[in-house]
């Protein structure tokens, strides 16, 4: 009887042991919690900052759509009609659809790509970088390369990926903004996946515009740029594209 104590004695001690020994090869160094704090509070200012953008930003709308700005009243009539940074308001949402739909009603029906009509509610973010498209290409209005960096600026203050692209394309191009091949490959870098960075970034490796000439790297961009375009990314597409990425962190 008694050495089946001592034995649970033992085994309880031993578990603790390997518990205690277990819980400091863990246990975070002075160095690890302070930069794990530094990490928390960094992600709170962003938080913030990103709060204070959107805030700023849809009174910019607000002004640019009282001052006739067509796509900036388009942008109002979503904003009112899913509660986007403004309280959701269908009278108000109403009152700037008819404004639009008296002036043109095409660029209201087509604002949102179709591509994006089966989500509930697209991020208003985003819709500035349709603005800065339209702008950019003459979609439906006008083309005013001013108004596309002025779009493109307000979304990728919100890190809208086709905002960042729409605004790298200016400064690699030189259109409405001075040509800055460096400043444009880095908001290439920051747009995520979006085509138009893809395809940009792979004309700046062949051509060496703001970077080292490196054709293998401007044919990655320049495949990846044809996936990402394909309407339906599938498993065997998906598949392709992580191949693609990791052929070229190898290479770097």
């Amino acid at each position: 009887m008694m050495s089946k104590k001592i034995f649970s004695l033992a085994l309880a001690i031993v578990m603790a042991l390997n518990f205690f020994s277990f819980a400091a090869v863990f246990a975070k160094t002075p160095e690890e919690k302070a930069a794990e704090k530094e990490q928390k509070e960094q992600a709170k200012m962003e938080k913030e900052l990103l709060k204070a953008h959107r805030k700023m930003n849809i009174l910019q709308v607000e002004q640019m759509a009282a001052d006739g700005d067509i796509q900036a009243q388009v942008i109002l009539y979503y904003a009112y009609s899913t509660g986007q940074h403004v309280k959701r308001n269908e009278e108000t949402a109403a009152t700037w659809k008819a404004a639009v739909e008296k002036t043109n009603a095409p660029l209201l029906e087509n604002f949102i790509p179709i591509t994006y009509h089966k989500k509930k509610k697209v991020p208003l973010q985003q819709l500035y970088g349709f603005a800065a498209c339209h702008s950019q290409i003459g979609e439906y209005i006008p083309v005013n390369f001013d108004d596309a960096v002025t779009w493109a600026q307000l979304g990728a203050s919100e890190n809208d990926p086709l905002s960042l692209a729409v605004l790298g394309s200016a400064y690699y191009t030189g259109r409405g903004l001075p040509q800055d091949y460096k400043k444009a490959i880095e908001y290439f870098k920051r747009a995520d996946e979006e085509p138009i960075a893809l395809y940009l970034l792979s004309d700046a490796y062949a051509n060496g515009n703001g970077v080292d000439k490196d054709l293998a790297k401007s044919k990655f961009y320049a495949d990846y740029a044809k996936l990402v375009r394909q309407p339906k990314i599938d498993k065997q597409t998906a598949k392709n594209m992580k191949r693609l990425k990791k052929e070229m962190e190898a290479k770097n």
